[in-house]
């Protein structure tokens, strides 16, 4: 008869083993992903599409690229120097790397189309999110956006350089860096709020994008009219940010036609979508006014 004992050392065994089953495979789906290939150069871009938390896709990054997505969002936690993309932190252990899913893919895509992601489409944007403290996930970020120079915008004493990816940082941002800019230069912007528009500490340099909640600026969810007064007040905000040479784009919006349609009418450069292809149907039906 097996002893007690046996019993749990084989039971301790099994689940070390499954752990290491459940890693293997993990890692087997991600490398997968990793090797398909970037999309194809005919794919048609959608220069407004911006795929929201991009590393649950089955494919990060690749199934944007396949769908013309001319932006994606990836969230990221620090460990030991490398980046690894979740929304919490028990997805580190799907092993997401920010740099070769995202980095390694857009250079080697940039250099099957001659200079740019897509051609045709002069800048595509790559937003990462730091989910903890920022100034130590910047200080560890910067020899990497350096690694990638060459494609990547930059800045230098507030003088921008055009680059065919624009690396914008949001989440936990690290202002005392950008603050501290005099003789140095930046392969990355930050996002802010509307209320950035007023700051003069907050130049276009540093706040590049304007990345704010729906919900704080409108309650209309694209089913009806959409409220004069909030329409009318939105559009003076768009106006504004673009006049200072700033992106926008909303996050915690609704999804659906109705929605992206008025959002296009009043020129809003990113829309937000977790769902690929419904917004690329969307973008293949659609027809300006």
């Amino acid at each position: 008869m097996t002893s007690t004992k046996t019993r749990s050392k084989i039971g301790s065994r099994l689940r070390v083993w499954s752990s290491r089953i459940v890693l293997f495979f993990i890692a087997l789906v991600t490398l997968n992903a990793i090797l398909i290939g970037a999309s194809p150069k005919d794919v048609k871009p959608i220069r407004d599409g911006h795929s929201h938390n991009d590393y649950w896709r089955n494919r990060p990054m690749l199934d944007a690229l396949d769908h013309g997505f001319c932006s994606v969002e990836a969230d990221v936690f620090l460990r030991d120097g490398q980046f690894w993309a979740g929304h919490v932190p028990a997805e580190i252990m799907l092993r997401r790397n920010l740099e070769t899913i995202y980095f390694q893919t857009l250079k080697e895509q940039i250099a099957l189309n001659g200079g740019t992601v897509y051609p045709g489409v002069e800048t595509f944007y790559l937003w990462i999110e730091f989910k903890e403290e920022p100034e130590e996930a910047w200080a560890a970020l910067v020899p990497l956006l350096e690694k990638y120079k060459d494609m990547l915008a930059s800045v230098t004493d507030g003088v921008k350089k055009p680059g065919p990816v624009q690396v914008i940082i949001t989440g936990n941002r690290p202002l005392k860096a950008f603050e501290d800019s005099k003789g140095k230069t930046f392969y990355a912007t930050l996002d802010g709020r509307f209320s950035d528009l007023d700051n003069p500490n907050r130049p276009a340099w540093m706040v590049g994008a304007i990345n704010e909640n729906w919900g704080s600026v409108s309650s209309w969810k694209g089913s009806g009219e959409f409220p004069a007064d909030q329409r009318a007040k939105l559009a003076a905000l768009i106006d504004k940010a673009h006049s200072q040479g700033r992106i926008l784009r909303f996050w915690g919006a609704p999804q659906n036609a109705a929605f992206w349609t008025e959002l296009r009418r009043l020129k809003v450069d990113l829309l937000n979508t977790d769902h690929l292809t419904t917004f690329r149907n969307f973008d293949q039906k659609y027809k300006p006014e």
